[in-house]
């Protein structure tokens, strides 16, 4: 039995992995339905791309380029527990990830198995209802 690909395989590997980050937060940047989860962020968003780029690396199933303990959502979810994220940031965000996805044309099924776990992920990050 063959083993499953990879998301990070699927995807196309770390150049792949790193324009969809720079591509979520292009959106971002760009999509006033954004305006609020841009704001969590710094004015300067070259650390939150990198960051994002290797943290997807490593969860995706690559290379180790974020760190092992701090892949854990429990981890994620602590660092992020200073933000007000509830249903609307969590919507904005995945605006901003399932436009990211589309524009680099990913097929169908990788959009809809990445939207999947994007929404598990950032359901579990909200900080309030």
């Amino acid at each position: 039995m063959a083993e499953q690909a990879t998301f990070y395989e699927r995807i196309g590997g770390q150049t792949a992995v790193t324009t969809l980050a720079h591509q979520f937060y292009d959106v971002m940047q760009r999509d006033s339905i954004a305006r609020d989860v841009l704001e969590m962020h710094p004015d300067d968003l070259t650390r939150s791309r990198k960051r994002l780029a290797n943290y997807l690396c490593e969860w995706f199933g690559g290379p180790k380029l974020f760190g092992q303990p701090y892949v854990n959502p429990d981890w994620l979810k602590r660092r992020h527990q200073h933000l007000s994220i509830g249903v609307d940031a969590r919507d904005q965000w995945m605006h901003c990830m399932t436009t990211a996805m589309r524009e680099l044309n990913y097929d169908l099924q990788l959009q809809q198995d990445l939207t999947k776990v994007f929404f598990e992920l950032a359901g579990f990050m909200r900080t309030r209802v």
